[in-house]
């Protein structure tokens, strides 16, 4: 019967390791979100898109708001916004398809639903 126990034990841990949200390094944030717009879902309910230009620009569209400014990926992997609203975060992806934008304080003010190619708003 131990042995049983063990068994499901195991399995239980090696199938939810399989399913755990995985930390997106450098390399694989600047391929998620160069050239991309992300679709995005915040805490609030309301929605935004940003699209991030190879060039390093930002165009945000929060609500009716045509909003502008850069971003970067440090080496670490953190996806940083600067001269507007988001600071820096790293990117983690879910079980779903989707991703959170994690703050250094834990929080996840953004979830990127969906990513199109180019800019599309």
């Amino acid at each position: 019967m131990k042995k049983v126990a063990f068994a499901v034990a195991g399995i239980v841990l090696f199938s939810s390791s399989v399913h755990a949200a995985a930390t997106l390094d450098a390399d694989a944030v600047r391929k998620l979100i160069t050239g991309n717009t992300a679709h995005g879902l915040k805490n609030d309910g309301s929605t935004a898109k940003n699209y991030f230009s190879p060039d390093g620009k930002l165009v945000r569209q929060d609500g009716e708001a045509i909003l502008e400014g850069s971003w970067s990926v440090k080496d670490n992997g953190t996806q940083c916004v600067e001269g507007l609203p988001g600071g820096c975060a790293t990117i983690v992806r879910n079980d779903d398809g989707s991703y959170d934008r994690v703050l250094p304080n834990g929080k996840v003010p953004l979830k990127w639903t969906s990513f199109t190619n180019g800019k599309d708003f």
